[in-house]
């Protein structure tokens, strides 16, 4: 959360009792002249102080994290995950609040023009400093794969203004507890999510009503992420906060909401611009850089955060870099919010970085992996295959606050996705539901008719990258022949050993038109109860050799059901091992 005073000056720092507040703002103390261009610059001696934005993370690692509600399949985000890092359509659902004097005195009214900019509708230049701030995260991106926008008039989730009974920028925005943290914001909060359709527990907040409205949002815009955004108005206020002092915070991290006030305190409409942006990169899992202002307060250099679990190395008090940063506080963030600057710890917490210097950020830098299994071969030479493609999304880290994900995510689903055999013609793949939807899809093809032998198959398909995947494909029948011997000449069947000695068996596949000599699975089988001993693949020289250690005489055989590129069964001769 933000707090201010109404003039430019050293911070000074608000105690919230009985809560514990998180994740960030903009920073207190005496702020630095950040760079002139996008490369992290160390900061410059100080400038005159900007107003800091302090405690704006409500409820760090205390959020919707916990919330039992629907979670996407595989690697696709769900109900609750509407917000995890900066690449992907993320749409911005902004709601201005308008008091409608029902439950008190209404004293801000949005069609009051501003002295100062006479003529003009103040939320038409509230919208023109929204986009600025989305195009400020969309240009972070290094290859544009992140598209932050506001639905177009006429479209779900498009700007809107709503009533509300309370007068917001009357209230304190303070935290109570009735079982689970309630942000006393849900007064307004919840008059204007009932009257878009989304009601909320009348006790604990939980779920919040935006994780719902912003899910739907997302849904509605064929968006992979979604945000709220609140603007309340102070243009008759008389210092732009809240009645305890708070001035911006979103929250928690990831979402669901931002809340921002017209002027902001001392960073003034002018700047409504860069407090948002620096809102964004909580949404977007970052924390604050600056000095905690009170203790506990989650800016310090020891924690991690963001999708990837990335370290907060560039906070003020235990970081080891001092640039300047979106996410530094003061008049560090104006200046960053002017130069374009992002230090890489907060590339890293936003998902932004790229770490093979490829031009694609991690978080989308992933590849669809294949499985393949032979089902049947015509007799006319034609194979089908059967098998998935599945995307492998980029491992989520540790975050300091708490589980915010439950599993690995993931904003991509497998798509142009094909086969050729013999470096022929490229195929489409057929999905086995009727499309390809999902992270995880099964997938059938058939082939014309193949002279019997060995063939090349080739399978591609594209999630952030396209990959593929080479197989050997056998035509027609298969010739697997498995031998089982007690020697490595493959002449003995019988062999004798002491109680508790060791037996050397040898497993061949050798037959001669094999196209590749390895085969698996390969199970050696206890004839007499029909345990597997051992699970096998043939060695790239076409032999497995092992030991085994019976207890009693028992007789052994070699089976082979099928794998891949071959089809089965195959079982080999039996040997016998005698217990003396």
């Amino acid at each position: 959360m933000t707090w201010g005073r109404h003039a430019l000056a050293l911070p000074f720092v608000f105690a919230l009792a009985g809560a514990l507040l998180a994740a960030g703002a903009l920073l207190p103390a005496l702020a630095s002249a950040g760079s002139s261009s996008g490369a992290q610059q160390p900061a410059a001696g100080p400038v005159k102080p900007a107003l800091p934005l302090l405690k704006d993370v409500m409820g760090y690692g205390a959020g919707d994290a916990a919330l039992q509600l629907p979670i996407g399949l595989g690697a696709l985000p769900g109900a609750r995950e509407t917000a995890a890092f900066a690449a992907g359509r993320v749409a911005v659902a902004l709601v201005f609040l308008e008091s409608d004097g029902s439950r008190m005195t209404s004293s801000e009214n949005w069609s009051k023009q501003d002295p100062s900019r006479p003529g003009q509708d103040r939320r038409q230049l509230v919208l023109d400093k929204v986009r600025n701030a989305l195009e400020w995260w969309n240009a972070r991106s290094p290859d544009a794969s992140l598209d932050v926008f506001m639905p177009s008039t006429g479209s779900y989730g498009a700007p809107q203004t709503i009533k509300t009974g309370y007068e917001p920028i009357r209230m304190p925005v303070k935290v109570g507890w009735q079982g689970r943290p309630v942000l006393s914001d849900a007064a307004w909060r919840w008059q204007a999510m009932a009257r878009l359709g989304f009601g909320h527990d009348a006790r604990h907040d939980s779920p919040k009503p935006e994780t719902l409205f912003a899910d739907k949002v997302r849904r509605r815009n064929h968006a992979d992420w979604a945000f709220v955004l609140y603007v309340v108005d102070s243009l008759n206020d008389r210092d732009g906060m809240f009645s305890n002092g708070a001035i911006a915070y979103t929250a928690d991290l990831f979402g669901p909401y931002s809340m921002l006030t017209w002027d902001n305190d001392g960073y003034h409409f002018a700047n409504f611009d860069a407090v948002l942006a620096h809102e964004m990169g909580h949404i977007f899992g970052a924390l604050d850089e600056y000095a905690p202002p009170a203790a506990g307060y989650p800016s310090t250099g020891d924690l991690t955060s963001g999708y990837l679990g990335v370290r907060n190395g560039n906070a003020d008090q235990g970081g080891s870099t001092h640039y300047d940063c979106i996410m530094r506080g003061s008049q560090q963030t104006l200046d960053s919010f002017q130069s374009g600057t992002l230090c890489r710890w907060t590339r890293g917490q936003t998902g932004l970085r790229d770490s093979d210097s490829d031009s694609r950020p991690d978080v989308v830098d992933t590849k669809p992996a294949f499985s393949t299994r032979l089902e049947a071969t015509a007799a006319d030479g034609a194979v089908t295959l059967r098998g998935t493609v599945t995307e492998r999304p980029r491992k989520r880290g540790v975050i300091s606050g708490g589980m915010y994900f439950r599993h690995d995510l993931s904003i991509f689903t497998p798509h142009a996705l094909h086969y050729r055999v013999d470096g022929g013609d490229w195929q489409p793949l057929t999905a086995a539901d009727g499309a390809f939807d999902e992270p995880a899809e099964g997938w059938t093809l058939t082939t014309g008719p193949l002279a019997t032998g060995h063939h090349s198959l080739d399978l591609e398909g594209t999630t952030g990258e396209t990959a593929g995947r080479t197989r050997d494909l056998w035509a027609g029948p298969t010739p697997v022949d498995l031998e089982l011997a007690t020697d490595a000449a493959f002449t003995k069947s019988t062999a004798t050993v002491k109680v508790g000695a060791a037996a050397t068996v040898y497993v061949g596949s050798t037959s001669a038109d094999l196209p590749v000599p390895r085969l698996t699975p390969v199970r050696l089988v206890r004839l007499a109860d029909g345990k597997v001993m051992a699970t096998l693949a043939t060695g790239e020289n076409g032999v497995w050799m092992g030991t085994l250690k019976p207890a009693h005489t028992r007789t052994y055989e070699v089976r082979f059901a099928g794998a891949g590129q071959f089809q089965g069964p195959a079982v080999s001769s039996r040997i016998t091992i005698a217990v003396r």
